[in-house]
């Protein structure tokens, strides 16, 4: 087995794990046993994903592929910070997890620009595709303002505004991921580059709205609340 291949394999192992342990989180109880615990699994397993699309990246796959694992690592590492910065500090991790979401988004803005503008789009896309790392770009952009905002004045959120961006952060990272994933099941389309987006969206609201009325259980304490 060449070095590729077993990069490969660990690519799709930690997808898989990500992806089982997403659903396992998203269906216990919030809060700091069995969520946690297997939250941290599964972002551990973004972070494997992301590494490793780093590595095939450099022995010749998809830029774009490259940014979608980035985009998905990403909000999922921000969503992890906020779950567990119950204190609300600002740290230096903040500010490179804001700096790697607006050069994310950018890099997406500029490789949907190019689909746009190239005479032959890259991957075998067409110049409609161009769309779908344009949206991506923006929701990356959109989220690292939204931290600027929060962190600039030394202080980030806490009580329920922090469950409701950890919810925020983490469902996004979600749809990324199983974007991800059925792009490599299923044909490149606009579908199945979108298709999470728009059906994972409404439930992200449905979601954040549980939370904002109490009625998903959380661990926030009642010496965190705003």
């Amino acid at each position: 087995m060449d070095f590729r291949t077993l990069m490969l394999y660990a690519h799709i192992a930690a997808g898989v794990v990500s992806l089982i342990t997403m659903v396992i989180a998203y269906t216990t109880k919030k809060g700091p046993k069995a969520h946690a615990k297997v939250g941290r699994i599964y972002g551990y397993g973004m972070i494997g994903v992301g590494l490793t699309a780093v590595i095939l990246f450099f022995m010749g796959a998809s830029t774009f592929l490259l940014l979608i694992a980035f985009f998905s690592t990403y909000l999922v590492l921000v969503g992890w910070r906020f779950a567990s910065n119950r204190k609300g500090a600002v740290t230096g991790i903040d500010t490179a997890l804001m700096q790697f979401g607006f050069l994310g988004g950018i890099a997406l803005l500029a490789f949907g620009a190019y689909i746009f503008t190239a005479g032959t789009p890259p991957f075998g896309m067409s110049k409609s595709f161009g769309i779908a790392p344009i949206v991506f770009g923006v929701i990356s952009i959109a989220l690292a303002t939204q931290q600027y905002i929060l962190n600039r004045d030394g202080i980030s959120a806490r009580g329920k505004k922090r469950i409701s961006l950890h919810v925020t952060y983490m469902g996004a990272g979600t749809i990324s991921t199983v974007t991800a994933f059925t792009i490599t099941i299923f044909d490149h389309s606009v579908f199945t580059w979108l298709g999470a987006t728009a059906i994972g969206t409404p439930l992200l609201i449905w979601n954040q709205m549980g939370v904002s009325k109490g009625k998903i259980a959380s661990s926030v304490t009642s010496d965190e609340q705003d």
